[in-house]
Parts: structure tokens; C-alpha cells; sequence
């Protein structure tokens, strides 16, 4: 509680005590980064497939939600089959060229996009549901891969990390193209709200002292934590997936200070079926470049199984 001598002291119609002043920064700081979380500042334009020596081709879908118009690049391949790239929170699709090589290299069509609120995509100002937000985006993505003359015949996977890994096991419940393989890199996180107060822990350190008096990093990690994961409102995670026939492959960093991998198998373990790993030198998403031979053999193996090989 705030000491009374220090609201005493306090002068009448004068400064708050220091104190109230770091609770009411702490509320203020922690309702902005919980939106934050979803609305990421708008990131510079970054590199682009051709700097990898690759060919793509801008392709832009239209939400049938709310009409937010998202923004990626199409990456033809050899074929049939086609992968959707789903990049983290609060990067862009630029954070995903090296899987776009990895996976163009072997022989797949890659379509990455940017997320809503983030990139090039349109931004929605939104603060509820977004949980069906950006799974029903991911399936307007799918129906856009499905569409496309030159995927015909193919099979669609997806590839998704951290915080789009979510949407990514949401998407196969109903209401989309099929989806032969679900590939999880990074996450998800099987206990939200302890996920969120893990992710308020990681902020703490960069938030001004304004904020650090005794009490107010209590506050910041329960608002935060409050206000995110009634963002997402998520209901009934995991969910029960009992006759989805899609392959699922959950890839955790054992380094992974972020989405511990403890957290991303014990999503797995919900699903019998599905394969797991543990990077063994990854950190947070960068499995393919520190476990990179491994990360290759074994995603290029599981997708080949799961759709039947490449033309």
C-alpha cells in the first residue's frame, strides 16, 4: 500500500506520491502493451524473396470477416503442393525468408503473408475476438491457396510460428480447404494466461522507472495479463481435434526463452498422433538457421510424408 507520510507530504492539488504515480504508469503501460501484443508499431519494408535469389509474385486477400486486406508474396515452386507461412508476433514475413528458401528449394509453392496489424497488411484497430480474427484469416488464406489455378492437384500444408502456431491448430476444427500438415515451430503456449504473465516478466525490464516502484510490476503482470488474454478470448484450448486427419509436427527450441519447449509439447501431447521435437540449439524461432541440417531433413521429410512427396 502507498505510505500515508508519503501521501501526507504529498502538496495539496500538487504532484502525486511517487508511488501512485508508478501504479497509475504500470495501468497505463500495461493496457498499451496488451494491445500492443496485437497492433505491433508498423515495422519498416524488409528483405524481400528476390534478395534470397528467389521469384514471388505480390498476392493480396481480402478478409471475409471485416474486410482487412492482408498482403503476401506467392512463390512458385516446382509443385503440386503448396505451404502457408505464418510468420511470429510482431514480425513480418520479411522474419520468414529463410523457410521460404528452405521449402521453395524443396519444391514447394510458398505462399507467406503478413498478418493483420502487421507488415503491409491493412490494421483493424480491433480489441475483441482476435482469436477468430486471425483464424479466420488463416482460412481465407487457405481458400485463396486452394483457388489458384496453379496449385490445383496439390496438397496445402502450413508452417507457422509462435504466436501464429494458434491459429494454425484452430483453422483445421471446421470451416476451410482441407490441410494435410500443420508444422509448429515456437509454439503455441499451452497455458495462456501464464504465457502472458511470462511475456509481461520479459517487458518488465524495458519499461521507464516511472514504473519500477514497489507494487507496480505486480500490477502491470496482472493487467496485462487480464487485458490480453480477453483480447484473444480464446475458448476451449486446446482444442479437441478427434477427426482431423492432418498431420501435425510441434518443433520446440530447447534454448527458448520465449515459448519454453515444455509448453509447446504439452500441446503435442494432446494430439497422440503427432510428431515432436526439440531443437536442440534453438532459441525463439530460429531453429532453421541454429539446428539447420536437422530443422531441413526433418521438416522436408515430415512434409514429403504428409503430402506424398513433390513433383
Amino acid at each position: 500500500m502507498t505510505d500515508t507520510a508519503e501521501i501526507a507530504a504529498a502538496p495539496r492539488g500538487g504532484t502525486l506520491p511517487a508511488t501512485v504515480r508508478a501504479w497509475l504508469a504500470a495501468l497505463r503501460l500495461a493496457a498499451q502493451d496488451a494491445y500492443g501484443v496485437y497492433h505491433p508499431p508498423t515495422a519498416k519494408p524488409g528483405r524481400t524473396p528476390e534478395q534470397k535469389g528467389l521469384t514471388s509474385e505480390p498476392v493480396h486477400v481480402v478478409t471475409s470477416r471485416d474486410r482487412v486486406r492482408l498482403d503476401g508474396w506467392f512463390v512458385p515452386g516446382d509443385g503440386p503442393h503448396t505451404v502457408v507461412v505464418c510468420h511470429g508476433m510482431g514480425r513480418t514475413k520479411s522474419a520468414v525468408l529463410d523457410h521460404i528458401k528452405l521449402l521453395n528449394g524443396a519444391g514447394y509453392h510458398v505462399l507467406a503473408y503478413d498478418l493483420r496489424n502487421h507488415g503491409a497488411s491493412g490494421r483493424d484497430g480491433k480489441v475483441t475476438a482476435m482469436a477468430k480474427r486471425f483464424t479466420s484469416d488463416l482460412r481465407d488464406v487457405l481458400r485463396f491457396v486452394a483457388a489458384d489455378p496453379r496449385t490445383k492437384g496439390g496438397k496445402i500444408a502450413v508452417l507457422a510460428f509462435s504466436f501464429s502456431t494458434w491459429p494454425a491448430i484452430y483453422a483445421l476444427k471446421a470451416g476451410g480447404p482441407r490441410v494435410a500438415a500443420v508444422i509448429c515451430d515456437s509454439g503455441p503456449m499451452y497455458d495462456i494466461p501464464g504465457g502472458f504473465r511470462h511475456f509481461s516478466a520479459l517487458r518488465w525490464g524495458t519499461l521507464p522507472a516511472e514504473a519500477t516502484r514497489p507494487g507496480a510490476q505486480a500490477l502491470y503482470r496482472k493487467v496485462f495479463t487480464l487485458i490480453g488474454t480477453r483480447m484473444l478470448a480464446v475458448r476451449g484450448w486446446p482444442p479437441a481435434l478427434p477427426t482431423t486427419v492432418t498431420r501435425m509436427l510441434f518443433i520446440g527450441g530447447a534454448k527458448d526463452q520465449v515459448v519454453p519447449a515444455a509448453q509447446v509439447m504439452r500441446v503435442a501431447a494432446e494430439y497422440p498422433d503427432a510428431q515432436r521435437w526439440v531443437a536442440p540449439g534453438a532459441q525463439h524461432m530460429n531453429g532453421v538457421r541454429l539446428d539447420r541440417e536437422e530443422y531441413r531433413e526433418r521438416v522436408t521429410a515430415f512434409l514429403a510424408e504428409a503430402c506424398g512427396g513433390t513433383a
